[in-house]
């Protein structure tokens, strides 16, 4: 298994709208990462830090692909760039990714 995490920071004016994000861009991504070996997306939305303040991050996001190649093609292939790109249809922040590998 190999995880892309794309994560949402939470700035003093951040915005997400969690409507499209599921209704529109998962669906997407589902469409245009599947192809890659794409098994399954998670999203969670921050609520608050361990001492009660604001979440560090507004969102994050984790797709689990079958194989690094498989996500790592995924992410550069047209479809996988263009739903990246879409980010801009629900957020006003730059995301931070990074590609994972599980250790347990």
């Amino acid at each position: 298994m190999y995880i892309v995490t794309i994560i949402y920071p939470k700035t003093a004016d951040t915005t997400f709208d969690f409507g499209y994000f599921r209704h529109t861009h998962l669906p997407a991504a589902g469409n245009a990462f599947g192809p890659f070996g794409l098994g399954y997306a998670s999203v969670f939305r921050g609520q608050e830090s361990l001492d009660g303040g604001d979440p560090a991050y507004f969102a994050i996001w984790t797709l689990s692909f079958a194989s690094e190649e498989g996500a790592r093609n995924a992410m550069k292939s047209d479809a996988g760039r263009e739903v990246l790109a879409d980010a801009a249809n629900f957020t006003n922040v730059t995301p931070v990714m990074q590609f994972n590998t599980s250790v347990a």
